[in-house]
């Protein structure tokens, strides 16, 4: 057994602490690492986190594509959806993340995360509901380890607090486990065009003049990129997780068009 899940969202949204939890918690029942990228301090900045469970010592905690992701909001969405595998979980907080998923091949659950936190009590515990929708679908860990590993990390909070938190894991489990939840969205046939993201290689755009006159008018910092000329091989889709920090999404979306558009 081993699950790589990303975690995304934005600072204050309790990324990193739904990430700790699971990871140590997890910790009891099997190997598990954790990786946070710490930019998310500043609340409302980018918070992004890896944890990876097995049943063998984790080799590399930073897996290049994930079994699944946990998005708070719709940046977490478009940003990190095509960091998942062939088949692998999107688990979305339907309540800031509404929009049609532009990708194929995946297992899509919405979850109403702010919602079921608010009518629990406090709407920072939507990051324990998509936690527990995760271990009600995949059923990867036993959510009581999990439960304790909440009252652990909320020790010294009074204990209302605590049985609150461990009541929207609860929640979210029972969410998780109805299929009716479920949404598999078919792989999407790639462009019949001569150019697309998802088969044209970074060297390709680099050497023909009028794809890398796309990317400078795009986004013209990823042409300045340390690691550009060794991506050479990757599929443009592919390197995207490396420049997230210089490409929006309206820019991307923008640049996939135009980009296919190219004879």
């Amino acid at each position: 057994m081993k699950y790589t899940l990303l975690i995304s969202g934005s600072g204050g949204q309790g990324v990193l602490s739904a990430g700790t939890a699971l990871a140590e918690s997890a910790s009891a029942f099997c190997h598990a690492t954790y990786v946070p990228w710490y930019g998310a301090a500043q609340r409302g900045g980018i918070a992004r986190c890896t944890v990876v469970l097995s049943d063998k010592p984790v080799i590399s905690p930073l897996p290049g594509k994930y079994s699944g992701l946990i998005a708070m909001n719709d940046d977490a969405v478009r940003n990190g959806v095509s960091e998942l595998t062939d088949g692998g979980l999107l688990i979305r907080n339907s309540d800031r993340s509404s929009g049609k998923v532009k990708a194929g091949g995946i297992v899509l659950m919405d979850v109403p995360a702010d919602t079921m936190a608010l009518e629990l009590g406090d709407a920072k515990m939507a990051n324990n509901i998509l936690i527990g929708a995760l271990l009600g679908f995949m059923k990867v860990i036993p959510p009581e380890l999990i439960e304790k590993g909440i009252a652990k990390k909320l020790q010294g909070k009074p204990q209302e607090v605590i049985e609150k938190n461990q009541a929207a894991l609860k929640a979210g489990i029972a969410w998780g486990a109805d299929s009716s939840h479920i949404k598999r969205l078919e792989q999407k046939n790639q462009s019949s065009g001569k150019y697309s993201i998802e088969k044209t290689t970074v060297g390709e755009i680099l050497d023909t003049p009028k794809l890398k006159a796309l990317v400078e008018s795009a986004f013209p910092q990823v042409l300045n990129h340390p690691l550009l000329e060794a991506g050479r091989t990757f599929k443009f889709v592919d390197a995207i997780p490396y420049m997230k920090d210089m490409i929006t999404p309206e820019a991307l979306e923008a640049f996939s068009n135009a980009l296919e558009e190219i004879q």
